[in-house]
């Protein structure tokens, strides 16, 4: 992978090119810094609801032309809306680049939100909606949102609420994008096979007129929300599992002690360190020595300003508590000392990761927009690599110690649960 290309254009929009030229397709993409974390108790949802939208008709195409035009290029067309970012993005052939990337400018410039198209869409969310609240592992992760950031836009689901879902119109929507697609939230990305200095061309003519709502040419970062560190839970009767998510914030070393990108690193290398495959010790320990879960991993749920360490387990209601107290005994070992073959499978692991993930143009461009999101730069891949080897024991005992000054985050549903389990639930994980 050569040089990743940054411009900015004069109204603030940021053209980022990754050139791969050991492949033959190409990812583009559109990425917003908006997301619900933008929204009220009010119009929650409506960010979700905006993307599935973009997609229903233009100011010159339909939305079947807009489906049929990707697809006689062979191309995939998707979108996602999450706490902090909405991206509209399409993968082809390196040779299409103009092309795809006229189609996507298209989708997020020149929507037109249908009336006749929305009534109709509305009703699948909402499907949608219904879908992920009568499901327990779903409303599981909804909830540790709640517990990690209360009443916080953070806690709010990004799927939103039927009742706002059922109320959205056309008007709520052409708002949203007047208030949040604007041209200093916006970054224009490409990665794969393709001339960089035509497609930049091409971008910046397309972009160049997109609304201007600031002065400076990058929006400064928000402040994080704070951590609350609830324990909840929800009751499902028609199930014979629990459903178990335990976070704590990855709170920042200070930038004179470990720049942003290394503390990422490390944040990512501990989630692998404690839970990220059948010989780490959370899932070595509950699932093969104690048979406490069969589903058992620890993960980084992170975003611009945000990250937290997540851990996920399935279990049945009379090994939950067990569960727990040996979850925590394990996290607090990890504050005390770091083994060093289980530091070497870590670093070896997210090696792995970055360099497959470098191979694969939508994981490099969405890689390399989060981390301009971030930190207003994108970290080349040797130096991640370098700084990934670099990480020693003391920087990965001092990340659990960080997390677990913090009280836990607990989300917990399924059979027999209630508020009072998860309370004590929480005290378990302290010790």
């Amino acid at each position: 992978m050569t040089s990743t290309v940054l411009r900015t254009l004069p109204n603030g929009v940021r053209l980022l090119a990754v050139p791969m030229p050991h492949v033959q397709s190409l990812s583009v993409g559109v990425f917003l810094r908006v997301g619900s974390r933008d929204e009220t108790p009010a119009t929650n949802g409506i960010a979700h609801v905006l993307e599935h939208m973009a997609f229903k008709g233009t100011t010159t195409r339909s939305v079947q032309a807009i489906n049929l035009d990707a697809e006689r290029l062979g191309a995939d067309v998707n979108a996602f809306t999450g706490k902090d970012m909405t991206g509209y993005f399409m993968t082809g052939l390196g040779r299409h680049a103009d092309q795809l990337l006229r189609m996507t400018a298209d989708i997020v410039l020149n929507s037109t939100f249908p009336q006749a198209e929305l009534q109709r869409e509305l009703d699948v969310i909402r499907q949608e909606a219904i879908e992920y609240a009568e499901d327990p592992e779903d409303r599981s992760s909804d909830l540790l949102d709640r517990a990690i950031w209360g009443d916080d836009a953070m806690g709010m689901p990004v799927i939103g609420t039927v009742e706002n879902i059922e109320g959205f119109t056309r008007d709520d929507l052409v708002r949203h994008v007047r208030a949040h697609y604007t041209a200093h939230k916006t970054v224009v990305v490409a990665a794969g096979n393709f001339d960089v200095e035509a497609w930049m061309e091409r971008a910046g003519e397309l972009f160049a007129t997109m609304r201007q709502t600031a002065d400076t040419p990058v929006l400064p970062l928000p402040a994080p929300a704070p951590y609350v560190g609830h324990a909840m839970a929800q009751r499902f009767t028609q199930v014979s599992q629990v459903f178990l998510n335990i976070a704590y914030p990855l709170v920042p070393a200070r930038q004179d002690e470990m720049p942003q990108q290394r503390w990422r690193l490390a944040s990512a290398l501990a989630s692998n360190l404690f839970g990220g495959g059948m010989s780490a010790p959370l899932v070595d320990t509950v699932r093969e020595q104690l048979g406490l879960a069969y589903t058992a991993h620890s993960t980084v749920d992170s975003g611009d300003v945000w990250a937290n360490f997540v851990v996920h387990a399935v279990t049945t209601p009379d090994k939950l508590d067990a569960l727990v107290a040996a979850t925590g005994e394990l996290l607090r070992a990890q504050a005390m000392a770091i083994d060093p073959v289980h530091l070497e499978r870590a670093k070896n692991q997210l090696t792995v990761s970055r360099v497959r993930g470098a191979e694969r143009t939508y994981a490099t461009m969405e890689q390399a927009v989060e981390e301009l999101f971030a930190s207003g730069s994108v970290t080349p891949m040797d130096e991640a690599m370098a700084m990934i080897e670099d990480i020693g024991a003391d920087e990965m005992r001092a990340v659990f110690q960080r997390m677990l000054a913090n009280p836990p985050a607990i989300a917990v549903t399924g059979k027999g649960v209630s508020a009072r389990t998860a309370k004590q639930l929480a005290a378990r994980l302290v010790g």
